[in-house]
């Protein structure tokens, strides 16, 4: 019996860091063979960036240097 997307969902939030975005990518290269799929994608993308944005220009959340999100980045990876 496949798993429901809420036991999926659990078990890749039990994966590493580098696993998890292995699995994201292997998703997004999943839903690009349909295009009714990807064009879904790309709305949810462009629904968030544009709400991300705007929660920038209103001062709700903050910038992040470069610097600390490569180090950041860096820190996962290497767990």
């Amino acid at each position: 019996m496949p798993k429901t997307l809420t036991e999926a969902t659990r078990d890749a939030a039990e994966l590493p860091v580098s696993e998890q975005l292995r699995l994201a990518w292997i998703l997004q290269e999943l839903s690009e063979t349909d295009p009714e799929a990807a064009a879904d994608v790309q709305n949810a993308w462009d629904i968030k960036i544009e709400r991300r944005l705007a929660e920038f220009r209103s001062g709700k959340i903050k910038g992040v240097p470069l610097e600390e999100v490569k180090k950041k980045i860096e820190e996962r990876l290497r767990h």
